[in-house]
């Protein structure tokens, strides 16, 4: 059981932690926390707790500090301390539901992807599954080592095989104790035919097939396209300038535009209507902007291709063929050599290197103009001396091969492949034989039988996974369809399986709706085409998450020791969702060692505590609250008094401020919009619901001068738009967002007016 987290340095938002006050944890321990307050770090501190893997933790060391993060955290059976990089002790018997767990085993973004349901197949099997398959695995893991292995020792026995036979064939050669007497004779018998048959058989000289350089490439690089408004151009330079992307800024703004849907940031999920600058990128990255940078890349591409080092080897090569012919022609037929007095491998890799660099930044920039420099001028002059040296040269190719043409008619044809098949063959196996090949060929049979044995051992435990997963899959599969239907989730899962994708067990499943099940699909499923990214909702995706989580839960035989975390298990939940989270993680704390819930919503917490009012005496508030600019403690938290009123609290603490300047100004910024919020849902409880204060203003205005509280649109406008400079969620930079203090004042008047405080 965890008693107390004693201390937390440099991890976070923990700069300098260390526990004071009443902060011991219970059977039940509930921690508030705004968001960025600290909730998610306490998570990565458990995961790497309950793992022993210290990344956990060292990746989030607290920006800034100088000391590496030391943590001690006390629980039944003593202490757990991680200190240079490594923990004490582990404590093996935690469960943590929360985004991790869910993005690692149920989906990330909408869909599911074969990661997840590779890791659900361990959510699924249990302690008994998962060491069957890491079982698997080890024995998959000694079959690629093998196959290693195997391919070393092939590659030996291949180096010793003659041409024309395979491994196979080389490897079934019988021993014959009279070989070196039989090759003797069936050697003179080749000699006699082979001159003739050389002549007949050797190949003539070959051109040099150089490639052509494209003449659209200058007129490519000073290509522009007309019509891009010039304050779209501008604002999009002031951008990049502005983020400092300047080598790829352009191509990445453009790839970006591609991910927008629904018209919502892919980055942050604001609606993106209206702003200006996605307009600029629109007219900027125009359908002739692409087709200009297709056109820049698939020229890059046909030149990188052209001249690549396999075209260059290849030419190479027939230059050193030409020369080989030749000498031995020269034995026959009197020829001019063909001669090349330019350096051709050279000038092909100059204009490659010249010309690909113009392109590449031409794509960078591609609606600037880019010259034609002196490298590239020089490089393509040498080209077409190239090309003039090539002509000659196959010209004279071309005059040699006359030549080699007549002699190959004159001379009379001779059939050796028979004698040459059966030399070969007896070669082969005189060297199956000698003492070095033999103990190659032998290393390789038995590793081959090795890989058998240890495959046939993977069958045998595979065998034995697969009998465990359909004993318990349809319990699993069983159990989280109740969950669901606690729920009053509107669809339930089917046809749970498992496989072995890629060699590692996974488990999969359909989703039924209506009666009708539907695959999961993944990441690249088409819009068109129902699955499981555009049939549930964002509710119903985190109540399956929950419900796979619970359910591993139910199922583990040794859940009584479990210590389970909770965090926001709630996401996109309506109440009565909420209420059910509720009953099952009071359930949890029954049937489990301990409970921990961490939450930025205090009515959730104030739910559960009002649930266990029974079990006094095993519940606790705690709060991580902020110290400071940059240090967060955890200390005792009062809910009943905290949940009290929140209204009238912050109301407070605004008119405080207000009339003698007391309190954080960043501290009264943010609360000025949830204190409108709950003026006018308590004014108006059927017409705004939860809604937030931009929704509660956009209702207004669509009711107009009929809605009682229109006469105060305009206000409500404005400090809408004030305070959204200092939400997270609308400003990425709002805890840096300057604050006024006139500012903050003229607003805070406005507010408590408003509500009638003033």
């Amino acid at each position: 059981m965890l008693r107390k987290v004693i201390s937390i340095k440099n991890v976070g938002r923990f700069f300098n932690y260390r526990a004071a006050g009443d902060v011991e944890l219970r059977r039940y321990t509930l921690v508030f926390a705004e968001n960025a307050r600290g909730k998610t770090t306490i998570c990565a501190i458990l995961r790497s707790l309950q793992s022993g893997d210290p990344a956990y933790v060292i990746g989030r060391t607290t920006i800034g500090s100088q000391g590496a993060p030391e943590i001690n955290i006390l629980l039944a059976s003593g202490t757990a301390v991680l200190n240079a990089g490594a923990w004490s002790t582990t404590v093996p018997n935690l469960a943590i539901f929360d985004s991790k767990f869910v993005s690692e085993n149920v989906y990330s973004g909408d869909a599911v992807d074969l990661s997840h349901k590779r890791s659900l197949y361990g959510v699924i099997v249990g302690a008994q599954g998962v060491a069957l398959a890491r079982q698997i695995e080890r024995y998959d893991t000694a079959t690629r080592e093998k196959s290693t292995e195997i391919r070393e020792k092939l590659a030996f026995v291949q180096a010793i095989v003659p041409q024309g036979l395979t491994v196979e064939n080389f490897l079934q050669l019988q021993e014959d104790p009279a070989i070196d007497y039989k090759i003797a004779e069936k050697g003179k018998e080749l000699k006699a035919a082979q001159q003739a048959e050389e002549i007949r058989t050797r190949p003539a000289l070959s051109e040099l097939n150089l490639p052509k350089f494209w003449l659209t490439f200058e007129v490519l690089l000073g290509k522009t396209i007309e019509g891009i408004a010039e304050d779209a151009e501008r604002r999009v330079s002031l951008h990049i300038e502005a983020h400092a992307i300047h080598d790829h800024g352009e191509p990445w703004l453009s790839e970006g535009l591609g991910y927008i849907l629904n018209d919502k940031c892919p980055f942050c999920g604001q609606a993106i209507t209206g702003v200006t600058l996605i307009a600029a990128y629109r007219d900027y990255f125009s359908e002739d902007y692409n087709a200009l940078r297709t056109e820049i890349t698939t020229l890059h591409q046909q030149i990188s291709d052209a001249f690549s080092d396999r075209v260059i080897a290849s030419i190479e090569r027939i230059i050193d063929q030409n020369k080989a012919g030749i000498e031995f022609w020269s034995r026959f037929c009197t020829t001019t050599p063909p001669v090349l007095d330019v350096g051709v491998s050279e000038a092909l890799i100059n204009l490659r290197n010249a010309a690909l660099p113009l392109l590449e930044r031409k794509a960078a920039t591609p609606l600037e103009h880019v010259s034609i420099d002196a490298p590239f001028t020089v490089a393509l002059d040498a080209f077409m001396a190239a090309i003039r040296g090539a002509e000659t040269y196959n010209q004279a190719v071309r005059a040699a091969n006359v030549v080699i043409a007549q002699k190959k008619d004159a001379t009379g044809t001779v059939d050796v492949i028979v004698v040459e098949r059966d030399l070969t063959l007896l070669q082969a196996i005189k060297k199956r034989y000698e003492p070095e090949a033999k103990e190659a060929c032998n290393k390789y049979m038995a590793a081959l039988t090795e890989k058998k044995t240890i495959e046939q051992e993977k069958d045998r435990v595979k065998v034995r996974l697969d009998e465990h997963t359909r004993e318990v899959i349809g319990l699993y599969e069983n159990t989280i369809n109740d969950l669901l239907e606690g729920f009053h989730a509107g669809f339930r899962i089917t046809g749970t399986n498992h496989g072995y994708p890629g060699g590692v067990a996974s488990a999969s499943y359909k989703i039924l709706i209506n009666e009708t099940p539907v695959e999961l699909g993944d990441s690249n499923s088409p819009i068109s085409r129902p699955s499981f990214k555009n049939t549930l909702s964002s509710g119903d995706k985190s109540t399956l998450a929950l419900a796979f989580f619970l359910s591993r839960i139910e199922h583990d035989p040794e859940k009584t020791s479990k210590i389970v975390i909770f965090d926001d298990p709630f996401n996109s939940q309506d109440n009565f969702r909420k209420e059910c989270t509720v009953q099952r993680i009071k359930e949890c704390g029954e049937d489990c060692q301990q409970v921990l819930v961490l939450s930025h919503d205090q009515s959730f917490l104030k739910r559960i505590w009002d649930r266990l009012a029974t079990r006094a005496s095993d519940r606790k508030c705690l709060k991580l609250r902020r110290v400071g600019e940059r240090d967060t403690k955890i200390c005792d938290w009062n809910i009943e008094e905290a949940m009290q009123s929140p209204f009238v609290a912050d109301r407070k603490l605004l008119a405080a401020y207000y009339t003698s300047g007391e309190g954080s100004p960043r501290d009264i910024v943010v609360k000025i919009r949830p204190l409108l919020e709950t003026y006018c849902r308590s004014l108006y409880p059927g017409d705004f619901d939860e809604d937030a204060l931009g929704t509660i203003i956009r209702k207004i205005r669509a009711n107009g001068p009929l809605h009682q509280i229109f006469p105060l649109l305009e206000k409500l406008d404005s400090l809408n738009e004030y305070g959204r400079r200092y939400h997270h969620g609308e400003n990425p930079n709002a805890a840096i967002e300057p604050i006024d203090d006139n500012e903050l004042h003229g607003f805070v008047k406005k507010t408590l007016s408003i509500i009638g405080y003033c």
